[in-house]
């Protein structure tokens, strides 16, 4: 009975350990919906990012997979950044809007720099 109890309580701290690893996305989508997606924002880009969910900044099966916009916003925020600075929510979120108003200035394939796509109201990760 003892194995069994030290068992489960063991896959419980594992548990808990994997769940608090992804605690750096839930604040990266905020900050990035509060910045983009104001009540004046165009229809267009909030259904695209309503469709787009998770995939603004990311593709494929893997959240460690990237699309364009997600590799520009990428360079500028990073999970080891933001986790030294997570307790203090006024620098963790300067971080954020920062890291994304840099990736705003990056160019897309198109020639034209993601935040004039997205003021244009278009979804800067479809290139």
């Amino acid at each position: 009975m003892k194995k069994v109890c030290l068992t489960l309580m063991f896959g419980m701290f594992v548990l808990a350990l994997g769940l608090s690893s992804a605690s750096a996305l839930p604040p990266f989508d905020k900050e990035w919906k509060a910045k983009y997606l104001p009540d004046s924002a165009p229809a267009s880009l909030k259904e695209a990012a309503g469709t787009a969910k998770c995939n603004v900044c990311h593709e494929g099966t893997s959240k460690k997979m990237h699309n364009v916009y997600g590799k520009a916003v990428k360079k500028y925020l990073t999970k080891a950044d933001f986790d030294a600075i997570k307790a203090d929510p006024d620098k963790s979120k300067k971080y954020i809007v920062e890291g994304l108003e840099k990736a705003e200035a990056e160019k897309s394939a198109g020639g034209k720099s993601y935040g004039e796509l997205i003021k244009e109201g278009k979804a800067p990760w479809e290139g």
